[in-house]
């Protein structure tokens, strides 16, 4: 978290002098940053220099577009932030100091105690995971990169609260063990298998670690609140009818041989990773998230864990598997 006080000084005195290219530099220079420029893939920093050392007088048609999808700048609409920030530091110094008190080694084995539970008995388990956390130029709150999970301090209090963040770093770690689970398919997948799996990484994560709350797919912890960290779950079950007939009309279009690689990318990319799928506002989580939910979450209401990682390891006995939990809805 070094970054953040490197950050928070050099932005809380813009007002007192002009900005610096320089010191922009030597700041996005920092490890933490350098691993988010890789994470991002943006090859240069320097677009980003000029944002900083222009950060209270950059005109918003100024604003470089760092994002790589035509239809929005990440950064363009991160730049409020950047302004509160710089009127405010001292917020964002208290979400500092909440953030580091929260990261005590108790809680970080708390956390890998729980994860341990998410997998079969005996899972080879990830060690500790580096936690990275900076003043982010990126889009994402939580990600995991290169073996460690990423927090973006400006989510802090607004994606999420700190009460519910334990739920987001249990939800990356997650995502990193899964990654270890992966090294051990081998052998070529088919596109079934490939477009099924899909659904695996956000919807296990969000079924274990968020509470999710589906149209079929139960919450695992019924004595505590639903959707903890995900708070676009309900909006997105709404739109489950529509979400099962597309994704049953795929699996029969690719049993057909009338669905391509580039079909499922497309679809990816339209549909289950679209933030702005139903309206302007962005969504928090995507409709990959809840559907995912739905399929593995049932699976594993109606057979347990163990069916669970066999969907995940074999991807097309997912749909046998939900046919037979019986949850009133069944894929061709």
């Amino acid at each position: 978290m070094s970054s953040i006080p490197l950050m928070l000084e050099y932005v809380s005195g813009l007002g007192a002098r002009p900005g610096d290219r320089e010191a922009a530099r030597a700041i996005l220079a920092h490890e933490d940053y350098r691993f988010e420029l890789r994470r991002y893939e943006i090859p240069s920093a320097e677009h980003l220099i000029d944002y900083f050392s222009r950060l209270d007088t950059i005109p918003l048609e100024d604003i470089p577009d760092l994002s790589g999808d035509h239809r929005k700048n990440n950064l363009r609409e991160k730049h409020s932030k950047w302004l509160d920030c710089l009127r405010d530091p001292r917020k964002y110094e208290d979400r500092y100091e909440r953030l580091k008190a929260l990261f005590t080694d108790d809680f970080l084995a708390e956390m890998q105690g729980r994860l341990a539970g998410m997998f079969p008995e005996g899972t080879d388990m990830i060690p500790d995971p580096a936690v990275v956390s900076t003043l982010s130029f990126g889009r994402s709150f939580g990600y995991p990169h290169e073996g460690a999970i990423h927090l973006d301090l400006f989510g802090i209090d607004e994606y999420c609260t700190i009460e519910d963040l334990p739920r987001i770093v249990l939800h990356e770690m997650h995502h990193l063990q899964m990654m270890k689970m992966a090294e051990g398919i081998s052998g070529e997948q088919s596109l079934l298998d490939q477009y099924i799996r899909g659904f695996a990484w956000e919807g296990m994560a969000v079924k274990f670690c968020n509470n999710a709350e589906g149209v079929i797919s139960r919450r695992v912890e019924p004595g505590q609140p639903p959707d903890q960290g995900v708070p676009s779950i309900p909006l997105l079950n709404e739109h489950f009818p529509e979400h099962f007939r597309l994704f049953c009309e795929t699996v029969e279009r690719i049993r057909a041989g009338a669905f391509t690689e580039a079909d499922m990318e497309q679809q990816w990319e339209e549909v289950w990773f679209n933030a702005y799928l139903y309206g302007e506002k962005p969504l928090d989580q995507t409709a990959i998230y809840s559907f995912g939910n739905e399929l593995y979450g049932c699976v594993y209401d109606a057979f347990g864990l163990e069916a669970v990682f066999e969907c995940f390891y074999h991807p097309a006995r997912l749909i046998g598997y939900f046919n037979r939990a019986d949850c009133g809805w069944t894929i061709p």
